[in-house]
């Protein structure tokens, strides 16, 4: 029979195909949407997230298995050892040394738990300068000044120029403090990290430590594709390991709880979306396509009786079935993708809970934003043909002829 009749049977009742093609471009459009947001949404964490933390991180394997002890840290001939090993892999662009303290800042009668990052000013890896608003950034000659978040700020009441002082703990667990002059103020999307995260040059942290040793190596890659990061590592871990060195590397999502939870919770309501929309497609479909055959089951008699098989009549209402499925989603993704581009046109704009600045919605449309909605329906459409396709075409050949 081909795909003619089925097409042609189609036509015959234009409203009613009209309808299911409706249904399931509506299915595949909302599934397109809903999966394009999440997409944006993924991007754009995850940029924020190599923003902070890099695209990896080299650490003693002690410092990752949060050791309390001075051995977690790297002595100055691993660190020139590994920093070797690193600039020969073809994808690092570059990398530079962190040194991290915990301790208190106060000004006046106000004292804050902050997490000092030391690190090199004006390194190609990940420099902080583009975050800071008010004031300058870290500058390799600075020797005692400090960047804070705008969120310590406004709790501490504070300005660039005024004074803080940092009191942490050495490599032998004494006391030491040091005033520290603000230079500059930096906005980042999270609260906590602007409340809770300082910057200082990575020489002044070793100063206040007692130490010449650094604590982690930040990696800049050359391949703009996240998620080849994991691959790089591996590799990076097997030529430090047969260097001898006990230092391995952690991904930036791996070094994220924050990311691998949010994304986690994003699979987590797409899926049921999606579960739901295919489930309302599917029963909606079934109805409208037993009630089509059941009105041509006199029709189904006569082909029968013409001497059409039973499997070649299943084929054909399957192929309707299918006809519907492939209309309707090729349809649902141009819906999809206008309003799509509508939205992001528009700039609807919202602060989630958390951050400091209002952020901008947008619909990422991408391959699997397009091809995911669009098998998920054509799946559902076509398992819902099966059922009313198979009833009708197991009917005998005289009780079809009796109906009216």
């Amino acid at each position: 029979m081909g795909l003619l009749l089925p097409l042609r049977n189609l036509l015959r009742n234009r409203r009613r195909t009209l309808l299911s093609v409706a249904i399931i471009s509506l299915g595949t459009a909302l599934s397109l949407f809903v999966l394009g947001f999440f997409g944006d949404s993924k991007t754009s964490i995850a940029e924020s997230q190599v923003q902070q933390f890099g695209n990896l991180q080299l650490a003693s394997e002690r410092f990752w298995d949060e050791s309390d002890d001075d051995e977690v840290l790297l002595n100055p001939a691993e660190f020139q050892q590994a920093t070797a090993i690193v600039a020969s892999h073809p994808e690092v662009v570059s990398s530079t040394p962190q040194l991290t303290l915990s301790g208190l800042v106060a000004a006046g009668t106000e004292t804050r738990a902050v997490s000092a990052l030391g690190y090199v000013p004006g390194n190609d890896a990940l420099d902080y300068a583009n975050l800071v608003v008010s004031g300058r950034a870290l500058e390799p000659d600075d020797v005692a000044g400090m960047v804070v978040g705008q969120s310590l700020a406004d709790q501490m009441v504070l300005e660039v120029g005024d004074v803080l002082t940092l009191t942490t703990t050495t490599s032998s667990g004494a006391f030491n403090a040091l005033p520290i002059r603000i230079i500059g103020i930096y906005r980042f999307s999270s609260e906590q990290v602007e409340s809770r995260q300082v910057f200082v040059p990575i020489a002044l942290a070793q100063s206040l430590r007692v130490t010449r040793d650094v604590e982690r190596m930040v990696v800049r890659l050359r391949d703009e594709d996240l998620s080849a990061t994991s691959l790089i590592r591996d590799e990076l871990d097997r030529e430090l390991a047969a260097a001898g060195l006990t230092v391995q590397g952690r991904t930036w999502d791996e070094l994220s709880v924050f990311y691998e939870q949010l994304i986690g919770f994003f699979d987590t309501i797409f899926g049921f979306v999606a579960l739901a929309l295919s489930i309302l497609v599917f029963f909606i479909i079934l109805q409208v396509l037993t009630l089509s055959f059941l009105e041509r089951t006199r029709e189904f008699g006569t082909v029968r009786a013409l001497g059409t098989k039973r499997h070649e009549l299943f084929r054909m209402l399957l192929l309707e079935g299918g006809g519907l499925a492939v209309f309707g989603s090729l349809a649902g993704v141009v819906v999809g993708v206008g309003l799509a581009a509508i939205f992001n046109a528009v700039g609807v704009s919202w602060q989630p809970p958390g951050t400091v600045e209002p952020q901008t919605l947008a619909i990422r449309l991408t391959g699997s934003t397009v091809w995911l909605p669009l098998l998920i329906s054509i799946t559902a459409t076509i398992l819902s043909s099966v059922f009313p396709a198979a009833r009708a075409s197991r009917m005998q050949v005289v009780d079809a002829l009796r109906i009216v």
